[in-house]
Protein backbone atom coordinates (compact mmCIF):
# COMPACT_ATOMS: atom_id res chain seq x y z
CA UNK A 1 0.00 0.00 0.00
CA UNK A 2 1.63 3.40 -0.70
CA UNK A 3 -0.03 6.62 0.70
CA UNK A 4 1.00 8.74 -2.17
CA UNK A 5 1.35 12.03 -0.12
CA UNK A 6 3.32 10.98 2.81
CA UNK A 7 3.73 14.39 4.18
CA UNK A 8 4.53 15.57 7.93
CA UNK A 9 1.04 17.06 7.95
CA UNK A 10 -0.28 13.45 7.64
CA UNK A 11 1.69 12.03 9.80
CA UNK A 12 0.03 12.00 13.65
CA UNK A 13 3.01 11.43 16.23
CA UNK A 14 1.85 11.11 19.97
CA UNK A 15 4.87 10.44 22.62
CA UNK A 16 7.54 10.24 19.58
CA UNK A 17 5.79 7.51 17.73
CA UNK A 18 3.70 7.60 14.64
CA UNK A 19 -0.37 7.08 15.98
CA UNK A 20 -2.09 7.53 12.53
CA UNK A 21 -1.80 8.35 8.95
CA UNK A 22 -4.25 10.95 7.67
CA UNK A 23 -5.45 12.11 4.07
CA UNK A 24 -5.76 8.57 2.37
CA UNK A 25 -7.72 9.68 -0.52
CA UNK A 26 -4.87 9.39 -2.75
CA UNK A 27 -3.77 5.50 -1.17
CA UNK A 28 -3.18 3.07 -3.48
CA UNK A 29 -1.14 0.41 -4.93
CA UNK A 30 2.61 1.13 -5.80
CA UNK A 31 6.30 0.91 -4.76
CA UNK A 32 7.01 2.10 -1.22
CA UNK A 33 9.40 4.34 -2.46
CA UNK A 34 7.36 6.23 -3.54
CA UNK A 35 6.39 7.27 -0.23
CA UNK A 36 10.20 7.21 1.32
CA UNK A 37 10.66 9.77 -1.90
CA UNK A 38 7.84 12.10 -0.47
CA UNK A 39 9.42 12.25 2.79
CA UNK A 40 12.50 12.83 1.35
CA UNK A 41 11.52 15.88 0.09
CA UNK A 42 10.55 16.87 3.47
CA UNK A 43 13.23 16.24 4.98
CA UNK A 44 15.78 19.05 3.33
CA UNK A 45 16.58 20.43 7.23
CA UNK A 46 18.43 17.29 8.15
CA UNK A 47 21.82 16.28 6.89
CA UNK A 48 22.44 13.58 4.58
CA UNK A 49 24.11 11.28 7.20
CA UNK A 50 20.94 11.75 9.34
CA UNK A 51 17.14 10.92 7.78
CA UNK A 52 18.26 11.95 4.53
CA UNK A 53 20.78 9.28 4.42
CA UNK A 54 19.11 6.49 5.49
CA UNK A 55 15.53 7.05 2.79
CA UNK A 56 18.34 7.26 0.12
CA UNK A 57 19.98 4.21 0.92
CA UNK A 58 16.07 2.51 1.17
CA UNK A 59 15.11 4.20 -2.03
CA UNK A 60 17.56 2.65 -3.80
CA UNK A 61 17.44 -0.98 -2.37
CA UNK A 62 13.93 -1.08 -3.16
CA UNK A 63 13.83 0.88 -6.72
CA UNK A 64 17.53 1.11 -7.60
CA UNK A 65 19.06 4.17 -9.10
CA UNK A 66 17.18 4.72 -12.52
CA UNK A 67 13.69 3.71 -10.48
CA UNK A 68 14.85 6.63 -7.35
CA UNK A 69 15.76 9.18 -10.26
CA UNK A 70 12.11 8.51 -11.91
CA UNK A 71 10.39 8.99 -8.52
CA UNK A 72 12.73 12.22 -7.70
CA UNK A 73 11.33 14.26 -10.62
CA UNK A 74 8.00 12.83 -10.26
CA UNK A 75 8.47 14.59 -7.23
CA UNK A 76 9.67 17.76 -8.28
CA UNK A 77 7.19 17.87 -11.18
CA UNK A 78 4.85 17.46 -8.31
CA UNK A 79 5.69 19.71 -5.60
CA UNK A 80 5.70 22.77 -8.69
CA UNK A 81 2.28 21.61 -10.10
CA UNK A 82 1.05 23.12 -6.71
CA UNK A 83 2.61 27.06 -6.76
CA UNK A 84 1.31 27.07 -10.44
CA UNK A 85 -1.77 25.87 -9.99
CA UNK A 86 -2.23 28.30 -6.44
CA UNK A 87 -1.05 31.21 -8.66
CA UNK A 88 2.27 31.51 -6.51
CA UNK A 89 4.99 31.99 -8.81
CA UNK A 90 7.28 33.54 -6.19
CA UNK A 91 7.57 29.72 -4.73
CA UNK A 92 8.69 28.42 -8.00
CA UNK A 93 12.24 29.25 -7.59
CA UNK A 94 12.83 27.33 -3.83
CA UNK A 95 11.01 24.45 -5.19
CA UNK A 96 13.23 24.65 -8.05
CA UNK A 97 16.31 24.79 -6.26
CA UNK A 98 15.47 22.26 -3.67
CA UNK A 99 14.78 19.54 -6.72
CA UNK A 100 18.69 20.25 -7.86
CA UNK A 101 19.36 19.49 -4.87
CA UNK A 102 17.24 16.56 -4.65
CA UNK A 103 18.73 15.66 -7.94
CA UNK A 104 22.54 16.57 -7.11
CA UNK A 105 22.33 14.17 -3.82
CA UNK A 106 20.71 11.44 -5.80
CA UNK A 107 23.88 11.61 -8.82
CA UNK A 108 26.13 11.73 -5.69
CA UNK A 109 25.23 8.39 -4.86
CA UNK A 110 25.34 6.30 -7.91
Amino acid sequence: MVHADLNPSNVLVRDGAVVALVDIENAGSGTRATDLTTLMWHSFQDPLDGVRGQLWTRILVVVGWEGATMLAATQILLQLEWPIRLGRHDLIAGVVKRGHRLLDELSALR
